[in-house]
């Protein structure tokens, strides 16, 4: 016969021994030996939470609880099993019961802390941490808790704070060194941010999360080939993180591997479908020379699948009175995207059209205050899900809603496939959305030329010209170059735009012009070792000299950098993806570019804004032909040198710097939209 009590306090011996497998068989012998009771149950349950069984743990846990309601430290048991099973609402309700039973248990307040963290009631869950810290001071792990929450809450520069002083009790935190660095990254302190996650790379070397977010602030320093290992890193030690893949891929696009990042993008979706992902696949593919119309339609099409929601319900929009037109972006800031909407939306009629921001935008600076104090209401959306994003928007009775630059950025076009509002448009974008729910896509005659192959899921609409930008107020004095030396070249676009067939046509101009030099700049980018490497390498390739190559490292105040331009001929544009702001600039210094706009609207925003300009020489239909207008350049290039003013004048009278004029273009066009949408409305 089995002495149940001395079998029930041998298995007592080996929980406190650690031995939870031993514990467990046990166990077992004893439900064969037909023992019962709430004992064993308890027993079990502790067992098989040791074991990492967390189910098998809830289920007897959950039993012997009910019995024993008033067992705290089976409830609190309980409660870690919820939460490790990812059901916090379950947990906070065991971590409540322990503390009706024991409500000075600082430890407990910590885990509902936990809990509440993980439902997203971040004021509660703060309060929790506060009361765990108010019972036992100098509690570093409560400390910690709080200040996540208010990160969470938005309270930057107290979650700092807090982080500080918990590092202070407690400096062996490797999740709280990563918590602060991600916290100081977003508050733009990339240094402090990249010294906080090397101090939690050292504390756990195998910190998978440490080490992409290593990687992230890396990136933001411009050590781009540290960011690339410290990403290579996180993927080896976490190889099924989609978070690892994703952001080792925005590294290697950054140094412009753009297949390769792709690679990483699709890695990232196979193993957690994520918006993330998909936004840097999608405007990956839209910077690869390497894919043709129907690789692109594909990537596009994917995409439109994965993100087609049922549309949420409309309430009807009151018809009359003004069409309250609502902006999505992350861009109203510093930015080019703001550079362009701003002349437009201080000439727009705002008493007829009222502007509505919806901005999912980290930080605010002096370019958006102007914009704020042009709109009728101004909404951060940061912190909520694109339904809710999408709730707000038609709670607020928007009539259109305009996705701005919705490949790009921190930009969510997704939240447009929850039909946020009647009418939804795409502007400022280089390519379809890709969704069924975006009614129509604005662009020119150029950047959507009928008859092409390119595919869009909206319905196409095309202003008289469609850039528009202010010159810019610190403009440098023109001056003449040095005549005597060879013909100047230059490019200022982001690298990553920069691949293999602009490389190889840029190679032959320079390999006919001996004498000809390419001075390639941006931002801080070309401090890169590896893309300083590839690019001369493929350059010579095409038949370039390495000293006929001049990569500028170094930041300088913007009139500084528009002066450059003084000292270059012609500026060349890359392909397939083409600069816009980069082109305005030059054109404002006087300086021609020289386009090849492939049969994609990515492709042809440059030749855009030459025709205006009259400028359709700088227009070339192959490679071959742009290799030949470059050199055919080189030989008159005295004559332009002499016409820059002329140009400068010509593009400051020109309809790229009338934003009235592009204003109440825009204006017809939200009209005929709102129209449509009411006849159609009308007609059901």
């Amino acid at each position: 016969m089995i002495n149940v009590q001395a079998a029930l306090q041998q298995v007592e011996a080996l929980l406190r021994a650690g031995k939870g497998a031993d514990a467990a068989r046990l166990c077992k012998q004893l439900r064969k030996n037909r023992v019962d009771g709430p004992a064993l149950l308890k027993l079990e349950g502790i067992a098989a939470f040791m074991l990492g069984h967390h189910a098998e743990a809830a289920k007897a846990l959950g039993r012997f609880c009910d019995m024993a309601p008033n067992d705290s430290g089976s409830l609190a048991i309980l409660g870690n099993v919820q939460q490790a099973l990812g059901k916090p609402e379950r947990a906070a309700t065991a971590f409540r019961r322990v503390l009706a039973l024991e409500p000075n248990a600082a430890p407990i307040h910590y885990n509902l802390g936990n809990a509440l963290l993980d439902l997203g009631d971040y004021a509660a869950a703060a309060e929790s941490f506060g009361r765990a810290m108010a019972l036992q001071p100098n509690y570093a792990k409560a400390m910690a808790g709080q200040a996540q929450a208010l990160a969470a809450l938005g309270q930057d520069e107290a979650a700092v704070a807090a982080y500080v002083a918990a590092l202070t009790v407690d400096p062996d935190m490797a999740q709280a060194h990563t918590n602060l660095g991600s916290l100081l990254q977003g508050l733009g302190r990339f240094a402090e941010a990249a010294a906080a996650h090397s101090r939690a790379v050292a504390l756990k070397p195998d910190f998978a999360e440490a080490h992409t977010n290593l990687g992230n602030a890396l990136q933001d320093l411009g050590r781009l080939d540290e960011a690339v290992a410290a990403h290579s890193r996180a993927v080896a030690l976490a190889p099924r993180q989609a978070r690892c893949h994703n952001n080792l891929g925005a590294a290697l696009f950054a140094v412009a591997r753009q297949k390769e990042a792709a690679e990483c993008y699709e890695k990232a979706l196979s193993l957690a479908p994520d918006m993330k992902a998909w936004r840097n696949l999608l405007a990956a593919a839209l910077y690869r020379d390497d894919l043709d119309h129907a690789g692109l339609e594909k990537v596009q099409r994917r995409f439109g699948r994965a993100f087609d929601q049922r549309p949420g319900k409309m309430t009807p929009v009151p018809c009359d009175g003004p069409i309250r037109v609502g902006y999505l972006t992350s861009d109203f800031k510093n930015h080019p995207v703001a550079g362009n909407m701003l002349p437009v939306l201080e000439r727009m009629n705002r008493a007829a059209f009222p502007i509505h921001v919806y901005a999912n935008q980290i930080r605010s600076d002096a370019m958006s205050e102007r914009i704020r104090a042009l709109a009728a209401g101004w909404t951060d959306i940061g912190r909520m899900s694109d339904a809710e994003a999408a709730e707000r928007i038609r709670a607020d009775g928007i009539h259109i809603l305009v996705s701005l630059a919705g490949h790009f950025d921190e930009n969510r076009p997704t939240i447009c496939a929850h039909r946020a509002a009647p009418v939804q448009i795409s502007l400022h974008d280089v390519a379809t959305s890709g969704l069924a729910a975006m009614d129509y896509i604005i662009g020119d005659s150029l950047l959507l030329p009928r008859g092409s192959p390119e595919v869009f899921s909206e319905r196409q609409l095309r202003l008289p010209h469609f850039y528009v930008a202010d010159l810019p107020g610190d403009l440098p004095p023109l001056r003449d170059p040095d005549g005597s030396a060879g013909p100047v070249f230059c490019c200022f676009n982001n690298p990553s735009k920069i691949g293999p067939a602009t490389l190889a046509a840029w190679g032959r101009i320079l390999g006919a012009l001996p004498d000809a030099r390419l001075v390639l700049k941006y931002q801080g980018r070309y401090g890169n070792r590896e893309i300083r490497e590839r690019f001369i390498t493929l350059l010579i390739q095409a038949g370039a000299k390495a000293e006929q190559v001049v990569m500028l490292d170094l930041s300088e105040p913007f009139a500084a950098f528009l002066d450059r331009y003084n000292d270059a001929d012609l500026a060349l544009d890359p392909f397939p993806f083409s600069g816009s702001t980069t082109t305005f600039q030059a054109l404002c210094m006087g300086v021609p570019v020289l386009t090849w706009p492939w049969q994609r609207m990515v492709s042809r925003w440059t030749a855009s804004m030459l025709e205006p300009l009259e400028l359709n020489e700088f227009i070339a239909d192959s490679a071959d032909d742009y290799v030949a207008r470059a050199v055919a350049f080189a030989a008159g290039r005295a004559q332009w040198r002499a016409r820059r003013a002329a140009l400068r004048a010509r593009l400051a009278a020109s309809s790229l710097c009338d934003g009235s004029r592009w204003a109440r273009h825009l204006e017809r066009l939200y009209g005929a939209v709102w129209r449509r949408h009411l006849a159609k409305t009308q007609a059901r």
